[in-house]
């Protein structure tokens, strides 16, 4: 499933791929975000005029979000626990 995004300003194609890395980070993988992110990320990828070390970034973690298969079913999930201001669990 290939999330069609349309036109926009690199900072908010920044600002998406970095809420959406935190999302799933503190929330889970979905299919939507993890659709979404790996589409921002060729977005950003693709810009004209992108320092190479960034766009060899970009494309580095395009290829682990490409191996990312989420099950079409999985939902975020809350866990305040773990999302807390200031903690933080490893």
């Amino acid at each position: 499933m290939a999330m069609d995004i349309p036109e926009m300003p690199m900072d908010l194609q920044l600002a998406a791929v970095i809420h959406l890395l935190s999302s799933s980070a503190l929330r889970g993988a979905t299919p939507a975000k993890t659709d979404a992110l790996r589409s921002h990320l060729r977005g950003i990828a693709a810009a004209d005029g992108l320092n190479p070390h960034l766009r060899e970034v970009l494309l580095e973690a395009l290829d682990s979000w490409e191996a990312v298969d989420c099950h079409p079913a999985s939902i975020a999930v809350s866990h305040p626990p773990l999302a807390t201001a200031g903690l933080a669990l490893h």
